[in-house]
């Protein structure tokens, strides 16, 4: 009888996207905050015409909201391989071995990697601001909300498969 192999993780690479049902609450919560601002508007002044004036330029405010939330959705994106974890957005790319990785914050509204040591960022797009953190490391964490992680999603479960040690207890300090 064969034993059972483990599968090869080598050349596995897994890609996780914003979870669709993300996106959709934050598209409908920006139009109903633009058709609550319009209501305003018109409720503010009684009047069509005051509020057609007014419509223009709340409308290409969340116009441009929805815009740039659009193009920051496609734009960001997580990897796991057997070698680390790529965070990307649009405007920067995080990568780290597994190494690196301190642990799992499994918060319910902020669920997250933290990494032992901070890393340097690869900036994507170059803007005044980006010249300006120009010589600063990212922060010490990789968001995993976005990605609709749970411990029993696909995210979570490749995270258990790549990094066990994420997933054990930690030892705590005896109680005195």
């Amino acid at each position: 009888m064969k034993a059972k192999r483990r599968p090869r993780l080598s050349n596995e690479r897994k890609v996780y996207y914003p979870s669709p049902a993300l996106r959709a609450v934050t598209t409908v919560l920006a139009l109903v905050l633009a058709a609550a601002a319009i209501g305003f508007a018109y409720y503010s002044t009684l009047s069509f015409v005051s509020t057609l004036f007014c419509t223009l330029p709340i409308g290409l405010f969340f116009f441009m909201v929805l815009t740039y939330l659009s193009y920051t959705g496609r734009k960001t994106y997580l990897v796991l391989t057997p070698g680390g974890v790529e965070y990307h957005s649009a405007l920067l790319t995080i990568r780290t071995p597994w190494s690196n990785i301190e642990r799992l914050v499994e918060e319910p509204v902020t669920p997250r990697l933290v990494l032992r040591e901070p890393v340097q960022l690869e900036r994507n797009e170059e803007s005044a601001l980006q010249r300006r953190w120009a010589n600063q490391s990212a922060g010490r964490a990789i968001p995993l909300r976005l990605f609709g992680y749970s411990r029993q999603s696909a995210l979570g479960q490749d995270l258990q498969r790549f990094a066990p040690n994420l997933f054990q207890p930690s030892e705590r300090s005896p109680s005195v």
